[in-house]
């Protein structure tokens, strides 16, 4: 059991770093800079964490494997498309009129959904993998999520320390990273 609890650990771990580049990106493209953001960013991206591996071993439970394959068919595109058009947004976002740098940006909840969701999907194989290893379902996801609101929290903390620099290539390089992670998972799937 020690063992199935040190594998939910390390996977918990690794599926916070999409979550966790996230995290990292906003806080250095949000002005100003509030802790309040970073709290929005965790708790979201933790409960998404919690949900998926609930709702994967559900459907494990009473559909089958047959649509586990279907969602490893397509939730690469669905990550790929979501970071980019995150990415897009934030560097059109820091393009635009000079005077936004004085005024307060938030995330809204759409911003929020589309943030859990999108850093989340693989998540739907860890309850997957969670049924098919018989380890505890509740305490499994509660595990994950709590990983995930630490390391994301933490990850948006540390982008706190680039606030000295200028704004608009911060935000340039926020939106840069969040495509180039796009392209990252995507080429993962394929097999590059």
């Amino acid at each position: 059991m020690l063992i199935s609890y040190l594998e939910i650990l390390l996977l918990g771990i690794t599926l916070a770093v999409d979550a966790c580049i996230i995290a990292f990106s906003y806080g250095l493209a949000l002005k100003p800079w509030r802790l309040y953001h970073g709290l929005q960013i965790a708790l979201v991206t933790a409960f998404f964490q919690f949900l998926m591996p609930l709702v994967g071993w559900l459907v494990i439970w009473f559909i089958n494997d047959s649509f586990s394959d279907y969602v490893s068919m397509i939730d690469h595109w669905i990550t790929f498309i979501v970071f980019l058009l995150l990415g897009i947004k934030i560097i059109k976002d820091s393009n635009s009129n000079e005077e936004k740098q004085t005024t307060p940006k938030d995330l809204s909840l759409w911003i929020l959904l589309v943030i859990g969701i999108a850093t989340s999907i693989d998540a739907l194989a860890a309850g997957v993998m969670i049924f098919s290893q018989n380890t505890p379902l509740l305490p499994s996801a509660l595990l994950i999520g709590i990983i995930t609101f630490v390391c994301v929290f933490v990850a948006y903390l540390l982008s706190k320390t680039f606030h000295k620099f200028p704004s608009r290539p911060l935000e340039i390089l926020a939106g840069c990273i969040l495509i180039l992670l796009g392209f990252k998972v995507l080429l993962e799937h394929i097999g590059f």
